[in-house]
């Protein structure tokens, strides 16, 4: 290691005492918000690592209920772990690296100092973001490139959105945190009104107003496009991923979008074929099981985008508790939708019986003889991203999609799911979703090979977000809720606008819905 290696501050989490005595990094059992609480540590106890930590000289970067996430110099680990680490690098965009620290290969793994508070350490390995290959800058689209779609009216009218607005229905006091690679400042959501709020930095992050890559300031739009009034708390990310994650959830958001992950689960892989490849990656994803787990047991509505390519087997897209957000491509003139060859979908072999994706959003086509992006976001100038452009390599927009920007839409929909109804629980936003308020697709293959076709099915799931199902969705329960209340309750129900105005037009608009689905 070199001595500006040895300088720099390495991340690690460590996993502290559980309550039901197993640790969180010695369990090969799926970790879901059915069990996660045996992981999760008693408050006296995380109380008197955090003290231990500092005590030995490390800073505390974040704590979440089962584990805490730490910095320190390479000296440090080493000294008190009784380990030696080594810089490594890891493809995280197409063509662009992450450097990370890791155990040296054939080391010991991290025990050392550890109390009663403790039950492992581990370095953090980074995931990867799903976004489309970002292109080579064109003067022009090329005369054969097929159509592409601009934030936020276009997306919002394939997401069947627009009307949703028109009813008043935008999103309005729904929070949606985003780990990403950052949040700028552009125009774009200045000049519209957007609601942002500060970027918190993630462990290991710096530069809040900056995003060198523009993927978090892109795929931030999509949300903007289906729920305009929500807020956004953008959360800027280092190597860790699940103190990144952690750092959202203590926001106390209504939902948290993810456009990043793991490509592990691939067929006939089990949690031990991971723990045995890599033991740092193992604790980190078992980490980021209980940091979803206990998201989801506290409230909060949870999508990761499915992965990309033949082979974006995501994780933690396929944990059973989130909603897995797979590609549907939109074909222009006729804006049929087929199922989109570069969107994931597989059968987990990490979780039994789970099949990613549940849903789709709008995605990219792989089509390698000519340029394939499907939308148009708003980046930094100059950032990785703002070379996929049609004009100058820094007109600080980007044409680039992936399931990167699936999951944020899904998560704008699920805003405005929530501001009609906010009693509903994160299993019941999915059920909802995947029951009622997805568009069949019936055409089309994924990246790996899965055909679409009637009904539910492996290349798309439930189909195409429908917002406009959403909202109907969600207005029907709101619905049954007044007529079933007090006079009184009743009341306070119309002051808060929870109950639409029944009028001529939007009893034609409703019908126009149901007859939509006929």
């Amino acid at each position: 290691m070199s001595d500006a290696e040895a300088d720099q501050e390495i991340v690690t989490i460590i996993s502290t005492t559980s309550k039901g005595g197993r640790s969180l990094f010695e369990t090969e059992e799926p970790v879901t918000g059915a069990n996660v609480d045996e992981y999760n540590s008693d408050p006296d106890v995380t109380e008197e690592a955090e003290r231990e930590l500092r005590e030995l000289g490390f800073r505390i970067l974040d704590v979440g209920p089962a584990t805490i996430s730490v910095g320190g110099s390479a000296e440090q680990f080493q000294d008190v772990f009784g380990v030696a680490l080594e810089g490594k690098k890891k493809e995280v965009f197409d063509g662009e690296e992450a450097e990370y620290f890791d155990v040296e290969e054939d080391g010991e793994e991290m025990a050392g100092a550890l109390g009663d508070w403790a039950e492992g350490v581990t370095p953090v390995v980074p995931p990867e973001f799903h976004t489309e290959s970002p292109l080579s800058p064109i003067a022009e689209p090329h005369s054969d490139a097929y159509h592409y779609f601009t934030v936020p009216d276009e997306v919002a009218t394939i997401l069947r959105a627009t009307r949703v607005h028109r009813n008043g229905i935008t999103g309005s006091k729904v929070e949606v945190a985003m780990p990403d690679t950052g949040f700028y400042e552009h125009e774009f959501y200045e000049r519209r009104g957007y609601r942002t709020r500060s970027t918190i930095l993630g462990p290991g992050a710096s530069n809040p107003s900056q995003d060198n890559y523009g993927h978090g300031t892109g795929e931030a739009a999509n949300i903007f496009a289906a729920a305009p009034d929500a807020q956004l708390i953008p959360v800027k990310m280092g190597n860790d991923a699940v103190g990144a994650f952690n750092k959202a959830c203590n926001q106390s958001p209504d939902i948290i979008t993810n456009s990043w992950g793991w490509s592990v689960d691939r067929p006939g892989t089990s949690w031990s074929d991971i723990r045995n490849r890599s033991r740092s990656l193992y604790n980190t994803l078992k980490a980021m099981e209980a940091a979803i787990a206990n998201a989801v047991n506290n409230g909060i509505v949870v999508c990761f985008s499915a992965g990309n390519g033949p082979g974006g087997y995501g994780f933690p897209a396929s944990h059973p508790d989130v909603i897995a957000v797979g590609g549907v491509h939109v074909n222009y003139p006729d804006l049929d939708l087929e199922a989109s060859s570069y969107a994931a979908s597989f059968d987990s072999s990490l979780y039994s019986g789970r099949q990613v994706p549940d849903l789709c959003g709008m995605v990219g086509d792989d089509v390698s003889s000519l340029p394939a992006p499907l939308l148009m976001l708003p980046v930094p100038p100059g950032s990785r991203l703002d070379t996929s452009s049609t004009g100058a390599a820094d007109d600080s927009w980007g044409l680039f999609s992936g399931t990167s920007a699936a999951a944020p839409q899904v998560a704008g929909v699920v805003a405005l799911m929530l501001e009609k109804n906010n009693s509903l629980s994160p299993s019941d936003v999915k059920k909802k979703l995947v029951n009622q308020a997805a568009k069949d697709v019936t055409k089309g293959q994924s990246a790996m090979g899965d055909s679409a076709g009637p009904g539910d099915d492996a290349a798309t799931g439930a189909g195409m977000v429908d917002a406009k199902w959403a909202w109907v969705v969600s207005m029907g329960d709101t619905m049954a809720r007044f007529f079933e209340a007090t006079p009184e309750r009743r009341e306070r129900l119309i002051e808060e606008d929870a109950v639409p105005e029944i009028d001529g037009e939007f009893v034609e608009d409703m019908m126009q819905t149901l007859r939509s689905r006929s």
